[in-house]
């Protein structure tokens, strides 16, 4: 009996980190954010791409411990693997339960948002099971061949769904802009109830000139979301421009969310002006027209795909579209 609780301890475990690293895997870009997060809480400097590249390598690492102990191989490396990963998190949360920064643990990416003392406390409890289950380290369990084919398959599949992830938006949105959620202005969201905010959420956004802010709650909109403006990719101007011009030829009414200074996106813009085979000096007007800024949270949070359209019917978000699957550019020469 006390063999088998053990067993069973071990499997739990192992499970929770797999939900948990799936969780940061299948949301690459949200995981970065929290990463992020880290390293300002450890003074270190930021980087975007990393903090997602660094995100996605522990979610993984995490899933790959996770199924190692529930399919029971390599039974000691993985005790003290998963050991010396839990003690790093409990240290971890007890800086933070110490320090108290303004951030969530991530312990389950997005989807779940833990206080720093329930992260600690999850932890510790964490640590005795695994204490329980694994003592001691140095036994070795015997693995069938059924293991080892079950936990490489699983970790085939996990492969397979960061790559999914790492290009396309998450398979599961626990965002505040989630697919059914609508739109409503700021102040009516103030004076909502917390279930009513579940399925509701404000998009705050600025126009140049004191210019009024566009009414998403009638008719169909496409929101081209920017968080990011690449430098010298002239393959992401080009298909943000080219998407631009479809979305209004389909009847869109568009606008450009950007979390970078007016003028930096103006800039961007006007490069177009040199390429008036591709886009006229109507539409140019048109992209500053529809031109508004936001917060670098919100224009993430809107659409994990940096230059991603998130398109609204009534102000309700019906459906998000990634930058890649633009239709290709000599779609545009047929009008």
């Amino acid at each position: 009996m006390n063999t088998m609780f053990k067993k069973w301890c071990s499997i739990a475990v192992g499970l929770l980190y797999v939900v948990s690293g799936l969780l940061k895997v299948m949301d690459p870009v949200g995981t970065g954010l929290i990463v992020e997060a880290y390293f300002r809480f450890m003074h270190l400097s930021e980087s975007a791409l990393v903090a997602k590249s660094l995100g996605v390598f522990l979610g993984a690492l995490e899933t790959i411990v996770g199924f190692a102990a529930v399919f029971c191989v390599w039974s000691r490396i993985t005790k003290w693997f998963m050991m010396g990963m839990q003690i790093t998190f409990t240290l971890v949360s007890l800086a933070l339960v110490i320090w108290n920064p303004q951030m969530h643990c991530g312990c389950f990416g997005e989807a779940i948002h833990l206080t720093h003392w329930q992260t600690f406390i999850k932890n510790i409890v964490l640590m005795g099971m695994l204490w329980f289950a694994y003592f001691p380290l140095w036994e070795a369990v015997k693995t069938k061949m059924w293991q080892y084919i079950a936990f490489a398959s699983s970790v085939a599949l996990m492969a397979g769904f960061a790559v999914y992830s790492w290009y396309y938006i998450p398979v599961i949105d626990f965002t505040d802009y989630k697919k059914g959620t609508e739109i409503v202005s700021q102040s009516e969201y103030w004076n909502l109830s917390e279930e009513e905010r579940e399925t509701r959420a404000a998009l705050p956004m600025l126009g140049a000139d004191n210019k009024p802010n566009p009414d998403l709650t009638k008719g169909n909109w496409a929101v081209i979301s920017l968080y990011d403006l690449p430098e010298d990719n002239v393959l992401f101007w080009t298909t943000f421009m080219v998407n631009f011009r479809i979305l209004k030829m389909q009847g869109y009414e568009v606008v450009v969310l950007t979390s970078a200074p007016e003028s930096q996106m103006n800039e961007k813009i006007q490069m177009f002006a040199e390429l008036p085979f591709l886009c006229s000096e109507e539409t140019l007007e048109e992209m500053r027209e529809a031109l508004y800024i936001t917060s670098r949270t919100t224009a993430i949070s809107l659409n994990r795909n940096n230059g991603g359209v998130t398109f609204l019917t009534d102000g309700v978000i019906t459906r998000k579209r990634v930058a890649k699957d633009y239709p290709e550019i000599s779609y545009v020469f047929k009008y």
